[in-house]
């Protein structure tokens, strides 16, 4: 194939356009450890025991979740030794949050290539995670799967990201970052719905991938599609990165999704105070 970097960013972004509806672009399976654990956080019955059983089979995944357990973030005078300790003391929807975390992050923020982006991808995803959370329980909504629609919003970046040296070889691999950030932005949505359908996300995070810019265009989630757009924006507040434009504080008291979300001037200024936390939870998962 010719290095599509000769004639620029277009090249790229038709050439993921392309691998994307003809659906040949490589696409991680989903761990099924992630896939039990994502089942496990939607259903009433789930205790520690069970939780704690399926996260064990995974060694890596379950070393994860208490190194986790373990940081500033979260960490108790007394260190955590055991899953069952740690969901004892951080709860089933924390470690079910972190289990997941730490699954997506081995499987999609790996390859070396495109190191610095997927790093500051990741931070972002976390950052956007920890904040759709925090709207959610400030508004007293379900927050049992807010952490993974911000999470996953930007998947598609890291899938796109995770196929740059595929497309364009890996001796073309001085493709100036520009370019590849204008391609990703162009095409990471349709990349994270078809992640979304090989990965059989729950529709709330499907609807998150695809209407996070445009969350009056969602269809049955709206509120949590502009839960995960106001999460993004307090997201690049706290951390600009090269992937997302900063937001400054005026940005935010201005954004489109207050009124519809009903957060009112305190309750923002009480998002904005939570920084230092959200920075916090972000470096323990880094």
């Amino acid at each position: 194939m010719k290095p599509v970097m000769e004639t620029g960013t277009s090249d790229l972004s038709r050439v993921f356009a392309r691998q994307i509806a003809e659906r040949k672009i490589e696409l991680p399976p989903l761990p099924a450890t992630a896939a039990e654990v994502m089942s496990l956080c939607q259903q009433e019955t789930t205790d520690a025991a069970k939780l704690s059983a399926v996260i064990h089979r995974d060694q890596t995944i379950a070393s994860n979740v208490l190194r986790v357990a373990n940081s500033a973030a979260y960490a108790g005078q007394v260190p955590v030794t055991s899953l069952q300790q740690a969901v004892s003391r951080l709860g089933l929807q924390l470690i079910t949050e972190i289990a997941m975390a730490v699954s997506v992050r081995g499987r999609m923020f790996a390859n070396p290539t495109c190191a610095e982006l997927l790093g500051s991808l990741w931070k972002h995803s976390v950052l956007t995670g920890f904040y759709t959370k925090e709207i959610a329980r400030l508004r007293r909504r379900n927050v049992e799967i807010a952490f993974l629609c911000g999470l996953l919003h930007d998947v598609g970046k890291a899938v796109l990201l995770n196929n740059v040296d595929k497309v364009v070889g890996r001796a073309e691999m001085a493709l100036p970052v520009a370019l590849v950030i204008e391609a990703v932005e162009q095409q990471h949505v349709a990349a994270g719905l078809l992640l979304g359908k090989e990965w059989k996300l729950p529709e709330q995070i499907v609807e998150a991938v695809q209407f996070h810019h445009e969350p009056q265009n969602a269809k049955r989630f709206a509120d949590m599609a502009m839960t995960v757009s106001l999460a993004d924006a307090l997201a690049t507040w706290v951390s600009p990165s090269q992937l997302e434009a900063p937001s400054s504080e005026d940005t935010l008291r201005q954004h489109p999704v207050l009124v519809g979300l009903n957060v009112y001037p305190d309750q923002l200024e009480g998002l904005l105070k939570l920084k230092e936390r959200a920075l916090l939870v972000t470096e323990g998962m880094a």
